[in-house]
Parts: C-alpha cells; structure tokens; sequence
C-alpha cells in the first residue's frame, strides 16, 4: 500500500468522528435495513435446507400415474403434485428395479400397548417395505433394523422415548409389544428422528411443518398381517367414500403410499427413470393403466418445491425486507453526499495540494465502508432479536429461526459492502469537486 493510499485511509477513518449526528443515523439506518434482511434471510435458508444432511441428496420420490381416467364432474387442476401408489405396483417396482435400494411407506397414528397392557403410547408410525430407516437415516441407539427377509417378521424399531414410557427403566430390547391384533418384538431402539418438513409422506390437511414426528417403524407386509390399517392420505377408485375407513383398507382400490428409491449418481437416476417409465407404459399397454402415460420422478429438493412448501409469506416478507433495505440506502446515500459536500473545502484544499481524484475516492469510499461495518456490528443483536420475534409466532416452522454463527460473516460482508455501494455516488461527486472552486470559499 501507497503512502497516498495509506494516507486517504486513515483520513476516512478519522472522518467516521465529524459530524457524529450525521454518521450514527447513518449506521442506524443501515443497522436496521440490514438486520430485517438478515432475520428474513435466515429463516428462508433454514425453511430450504435439506432435511436430512447426507442422507436426502440421494433420496427420489418415483411416481407412475395409475388413477382412474377423469370424469368430466371432476376438475383436472391438480393443487399439489400426485404421489401414492397402489401396494401391487409399488411391490411390481421393487421387484422390477432389485438392485435399488427403494420402500413403500405410509405415514400413519396408531397405539402402542406393553405386553401387560397397564402402559400405552400413541403417536406417528411409518409403515414401510425395504430398508426404510436405513435409507432415511433413523439413527440406531441399540439393536437394529429390519432385514429383508423380515417383511413379514413381526419386528418393530421403537424410539427411546416410547421406550421409557412402555418399559420404564428396563431395557426393551426383545420384549413384545401389542400392536393392533399382533404382537411385535422389539429388535431397535431409535433415536431422534424428525425431518423438517416431513417430506417422506405429506398428508392432506396436515402441515408439513411442525413438532410431530414418527417413534414406531414397522415393516408393511407385517404390520397388514396384524389388521393394522392406516389412518392416512388415501386416492380411491371408488367414488363416495373412495373406500375409506378406520380400520379397514382396500388394497386394490386405493393407492395410499410414497415410494421412494435411494439413486446416488446419475446414471443410477437415469436407469431408474427409464425402468419407471418402462413399466407405467407395459401397465398402460395391458390395459390397467387408464390413463395417458404419466412417470415423475423428483429429488427430495424438487419434491419440496413441487409441494410449495416453503411458506410464500417468507418470501414476500423477504420481499419487503429488500425494500427496506433500499429505502435505507437511499437515506444513507443522502447522507453521506449531504457529509461530502460540507467538507468541500477541506477535499479541495487536498486536491490544490497535488491529491489525485483516486485518493478522495478511497478517503470517501473508506468513510463510507467503515459506517457500513458498523452498521452490520449493530445489525447482529438487532438480528438476533427480530429472529427471537419470529420464534414467538406459532406456524409450525418459526422454530427453525435461529442464528448462526455463520451467518455472522455474511451480515458482516453484507453491511461492508452495502455501506461502499450506497458510498460510491456521494464519493464519485466529492471527487469531481473543482478545488479551486472550492478554495475560494474558505
């Protein structure tokens, strides 16, 4: 660094001191334009992440169109995008794609009992064929998960809390429970498991956000081997009640589970789409398919967006954040030309002097980044702050808005370069300024 240049430098710095009335509305400003940003920021990039790390990049939502041909009663728009399988074609996809690692599954209440009957829990369950909790991550404490030569085993993954409320202090680990009209032997026992959203099976009418989570995970076949039958999101043939009941399901009439294959590169996605395809047109072919053939097949993020189920709300709030950014800026920009302009005499006496238009620039420029970084140091607690507010609103996902250490280098580089764009202009017009102009003046 030039002496000129190390000069302008500490001038900007020492001129942060003139004119303090000016200088802390202008990092006031600054502070609260870039903290609305940051809180609303936050938020978004919690609601978009994946969520499971590490395990959802390689998951796929895979989807063949075999609803019945619409009638013309019935509107064709569709709010959400279709996504449940008949148990016959999603059992003819595994066995088609063998060498890929899929499941079937539903989301589903029931009731756990202990073997004495005196304790019980209610809560979330998923019901899944394959390597479910393996392909999704459920994180194992002791014991372990299904194999595949237990589908029809009656074994069940309960999680630790369920655990401690059946079984108290003792350890569950192959005990029964009671499970519907069967008795289940419990062979692992989870741990926390709650993706947000929960993206693995929307229901209808229940929010993808929120503190509900599965503690039971059973292996399909079995769990309809014990008259277990799903309370769930359910697309039937037939009409009225579409085959619906609460401790019946018609598993030729109604498509009610998610299939998801775990497909790690592309060419496995690929293949995989192709054997999709492959099959919705043989089953459209043979007649079983009324429908136009249809085969979707959506990664987890995809998926996420399809369903819309970032809240729109974020982001217009988002929206209005920027614009109060703006408005901000705008403000600061005058403020700074109106701080400029008054030193006229002094920038000119430095310009006589043999000063370069360049370094009242970086004087200028240097004055108006340091206001920036001030503002961004005083925009953390007032982000921390709108974050806590957003917390005390009650939608399901508000939980999500917290801070990040993080983020704190990007509020930082966001307030520095703020304050050097609202700061070019008013620099721009300091250096323009005829020195001999302005030193008649004095």
């Amino acid at each position: 660094m030039s002496r000129t240049l190390r000069y302008s430098f500490a001038l900007g710095l020492r001129g942060l001191l003139r004119q303090p009335r000016t200088m802390v509305l202008s990092v006031l400003l600054l502070a609260l334009g870039l903290a609305a940003v940051m809180s609303m920021l936050t938020l978004l990039s919690m609601l978009s992440a994946t969520p499971l790390p590490g395990v959802g990049e390689r998951l796929h939502l895979a989807w063949v169109d075999s609803r019945r041909a619409p009638q013309s009663d019935r509107s064709a728009v569709e709010e959400t995008p279709p996504f449940l399988w008949k148990l016959e074609d999603a059992e003819a996809m595994a066995a088609l794609q063998p060498q890929v690692r899929q499941t079937a599954l539903v989301s589903t209440l029931l009731t756990v009992h202990a073997p004495d009957g005196d304790a019980a829990r209610s809560g979330l369950a998923v019901l899944a064929s394959g390597p479910m909790p393996a392909m999704f991550g459920v994180p194992l404490l002791r014991g372990r998960h299904w194999s595949d030569a237990e589908a029809h085993a009656r074994v069940v993954v309960i999680s630790e809390d369920t655990a401690h409320a059946l079984f108290g202090d003792t350890d569950p680990l192959g005990r029964d429970v009671r499970i519907g009209a069967g008795q289940f032997r419990v062979i692992g026992i989870a741990g926390e498991w709650a993706p947000q959203p929960r993206f693995h099976f929307f229901q209808t009418g229940t929010p993808a956000w929120g503190d509900a989570r599965e503690t039971v995970f059973l292996p399909l076949r079995a769990a309809l081997d014990a008259d277990i039958a799903p309370v769930a999101t359910r697309d039937c043939d037939s009409r009225g009640m579409g085959g619906f009941g609460f401790d019946t399901i018609d598993l030729q009439d109604c498509r009610w589970l998610a299939v998801w294959a775990e497909l790690p590169d592309a060419a496995t996605r690929t293949a995989y789409a192709a054997a999709l395809d492959g099959y919705a047109r043989a089953r459209q072919a043979a007649g079983v398919f009324e429908r136009d053939t249809d085969s979707r097949l959506y990664s987890v993020d995809a998926w996420l967006a399809a369903n819309h189920v970032v809240p729109d709300a974020v982001r217009l709030n988002l929206l209005l954040a920027v614009g109060l950014l703006a408005l901000c800026m705008v403000n600061v920009a005058g403020l700074l030309a109106a701080r400029f302009l008054r030193r006229g005499g002094e920038l000119g006496v430095r310009r006589v002097l043999g000063a370069p238009r360049g370094s009242v620039m970086v004087q200028c420029l240097v004055e108006a980044g340091a206001a920036g970084a001030l503002g961004g140091l005083l925009a953390l607690p007032l982000t921390a702050f709108g974050l806590w507010l957003i917390r005390l609103q009650d939608h399901g996902y508000t939980d999500l808005a917290r801070f990040e250490p993080r983020l704190f280098l990007l509020l930082l580089a966001l307030s520095v370069a703020t304050g050097l764009l609202v700061g070019v202009v008013p620099a721009l017009r300091a250096a323009r300024i005829e020195p001999v102009l302005q030193v008649k003046t004095l």
